[in-house]
């Protein structure tokens, strides 16, 4: 994996040039469209036209689902990379609706004040965030009295094929560390009023190669921020450590949780 630093990048600024060069990121999301259609599954809204706003749009896996289940909603539909915003544009220009709207913007730090919205929705995209549970409190004002944030993240335990190889090749892992679920309840105000489960999705690859590979074409190759870049050794030990007599498989364990505002 490569350092997002490499090029004097920030953070930020890597993940909006990574996401916004994955020009093939629909053929390459099957992981990401599986959770889109999962997490779309798992809302329920009582409003018949809901506001909604979707952080991190990708090419429209989800927004597709809201618009199609809520169509006299308005759903706004916003990702930090341009390039993606205008992908899930093309997504759903057959609706071509005046109740859709797009915007590039940080979802992590959302330029709105007040109850604005009835559904927030996040679809593998918190993972990324500097500050994932801190950003979960900040929405919690951007909803109205019965609202809903609709979540589907990474938690502890994803990659943990890679993590092994690593510590077998003798280097460092530089995974991202996911908030457990009992870290986002207790984040959230009420945490009562949260559903949280969590799901294993195994991916088979031909290789390791065919694995980092298919990270990249998504733009989620990205490694922690100031992780130095492996050199060609020690990743050709990680990929023989990492591929076995079948190829590489690999684990990603994904968070889907609903936190719900109380009713004045």
């Amino acid at each position: 994996m490569m350092s997002p630093n490499q090029n004097g990048l920030s953070a930020l600024s890597a993940i909006r040039e990574a996401f916004g060069q994955a020009d093939a990121y629909t053929e390459h999301a099957q992981v990401q469209r599986l959770v889109a259609e999962r997490l779309a599954g798992r809302i329920a809204l009582s409003v018949r036209a809901p506001d909604m706003l979707e952080l991190g749009c990708g090419t429209g896996l989800l927004s597709a689902h809201l618009h199609r289940r809520w169509p006299l909603g308005s759903l706004l539909c916003s990702d930090l990379s341009a390039p993606m915003v205008q992908r899930c544009r093309t997504t759903l220009a057959p609706s071509s609706s005046e109740r859709l709207h797009f915007a590039v913007l940080d979802g992590e730090n959302p330029p709105f004040i007040g109850e604005q919205f009835d559904l927030i929705a996040a679809s593998m995209v918190m993972q990324w965030f500097a500050q994932p549970c801190v950003a979960l409190r900040r929405y919690h004002a951007l909803l109205r009295p019965g609202g809903s944030i609709a979540m589907a993240t990474l938690a502890p335990g994803t990659f943990h094929e890679w993590q092994s190889a690593c510590q077998a090749a003798g280097v460092v892992h530089g995974l991202h560390r996911y908030p457990s679920a009992s870290a986002w309840q207790a984040a959230w105000p009420s945490p009562a009023d949260c559903v949280l489960e969590e799901e294993e999705i195994t991916v088979q690859h031909a290789s390791g190669l065919d694995f980092l590979r298919g990270l990249r074409a998504i733009g989620a190759h990205l490694p922690v921020p100031g992780y130095r870049p492996n050199s060609a050794g020690e990743m050709r030990r990680i990929l023989r450590s990492l591929t076995g007599p079948h190829g590489v498989s690999v684990t990603y364990v994904v968070l889907y949780g609903i936190f719900n505002k109380k009713i004045r």
